[in-house]
């Protein structure tokens, strides 16, 4: 998700307005300074996708020099970051958890978000405002009127997310929130979004200055006593295969393909193990009743853990793999997978690519007798596999570290700064 002084030519930022690259010349680097409201309708802090987006985005902030206000959810743990300052809404009715996604939950506490984001731009003079997700409907209607400049940070289109709900999915209601999305994304000073949603911003606000992220990777574990340890408390043997993936078990994900994918390749190859790291403890139940008795002594599955473990469980891999289903955004963890070093099996479409191509991993159709065609593959050819490893490796190295992601929104938001300078914000 997410980010005076623009990038050096040798950035490789990739910016874009009606669908062009973007050749203006970048700005001299340099310490940026100003005050940011950074709004997200989610739990802060918490270890999974957005959250720990929005964390990056808060610490790049920082260190650019700005000072950040970030509203969340009143739910998370408390962290501490230079320069930021965590607000949090309401809970009238003491809300202990929101689950991931749409929800009566979320409703209540995007109503009191909205409430505490008015007092906020009320309160205090903003250069920007960044808001995740459906904070940007918020700021569509807040922003323009006191002459503050939105960044819509955009980790999904609403409407397609909506449209696997019952009533929400039906034609009048997806033309309505299409039309609301339209909007929102015409009104911001510039959109980011996931990469793979480029293409959507493009046609449905032309002209609008667009970004797609590119999120800095966790550093791999160099700890290979840890990783022998963390081996052995999972009864991995030394010559098993290990098949890790990562992640929720929500349906999107495709984990039930994999599971499939899995019982068929283990038929062929009786050296595979899966590792599924990231279940909470109904998920736990849910993947238990998926697995044939002959099939789960070869399944390891544990429950989510806090993000500085995961690369353990990465180093510990043969191989990482990505079952998710059509989606339009490219998940966070396929940057973490990249900069591994490790060999990684992927679903085509847009979930994985572009960062996921032939020449960086093996990627196959969203079947379970395609995938486990892909498993059986990757496990007999390791020559093949290490050599796409190394490409993917290498790519991150250039494109999704610490550095270029701090530069990419350093160079984001000094457009947006260079913008309002030279004119009225959009949607006023």
């Amino acid at each position: 998700m997410h980010d005076a002084v623009l990038a050096s030519p040798a950035m490789n930022v990739t910016t874009m307005a009606n669908g062009a690259d973007d050749d203006e010349a970048n700005l001299a680097a340099g310490p940026a300074q100003g005050r940011v409201l950074l709004v997200t309708p989610q739990p802060f802090y918490e270890d999974r996708g957005t959250p720990i987006a929005v964390r990056f985005v808060a610490r790049a902030l920082s260190e650019i020099g700005f000072h950040v206000d970030l509203l969340a959810f009143p739910l998370g743990e408390a962290v501490e970051i230079p320069n930021v300052a965590i607000h949090r809404c309401a809970n009238p009715l003491g809300l202990d958890r929101v689950p991931v996604g749409f929800s009566w939950k979320k409703v209540v506490l995007d109503a009191t978000l909205a409430q505490a984001f008015r007092a906020r731009l009320r309160a205090q003079r903003y250069d920007v405002v960044h808001a995740v997700e459906e904070a940007a409907y918020m700021a569509s209607r807040l922003c323009p009127a006191r002459g503050v400049p939105f960044i819509y940070d955009m980790a999904s289109s609403i409407p397609a997310e909506l449209r696997r709900k019952a009533l929400l999915g039906a034609a009048p209601v997806q033309r309505a929130l299409k039309g609301v999305e339209r909007s929102v994304l015409r009104r911001a000073s510039h959109v980011v979004c996931s990469m793979g949603l480029g293409d959507h911003v493009r046609r449905e606000a032309a002209g609008v200055p667009y970004s797609e992220w590119r999120f800095p990777f966790v550093e791999p574990s160099g700890d290979a006593h840890a990783v022998a340890q963390l081996r052995r408390s999972l009864d991995i043997a030394a010559d098993d295969w290990v098949l890790v993936y990562t992640g929720n078990f929500a349906s999107y994900q495709g984990v039930d393909i994999l599971f499939e994918a899995f019982a068929q390749a283990l038929r062929s190859d009786a050296r595979l193990l899966l590792l599924c790291v990231g279940a909470t403890d109904d998920r736990r139940a849910v993947a238990a009743s998926m697995q044939d008795p002959a099939v789960a002594q070869r399944v390891r599955i544990v429950q989510r853990r806090p993000s500085h473990e995961v690369p353990l469980y990465l180093a510990l891999a043969d191989c990482l793999v990505s079952p998710r289903r059509a989606t339009d955004n490219v998940p966070l963890k396929i940057f973490d997978y990249m900069g591994s070093g490790k060999p990684i099996i992927a679903t085509r479409g847009r979930a994985h690519e572009p960062p996921l191509t032939p020449e960086r991993a093996m990627l196959c159709d969203g079947t379970a007798e395609a995938l486990a065609a892909g498993i059986l593959a990757a496990a007999s050819d390791p020559d093949r596999m290490q050599a796409l490893a190394r490409n993917s490796h290498d790519y991150a190295q250039r494109h999704f570290g610490w550095k270029p992601f701090v530069e990419f929104i350093r160079t984001t938001y000094l457009r947006v700064l260079e913008s309002r300078r030279a004119g009225t914000p959009r949607g006023s």
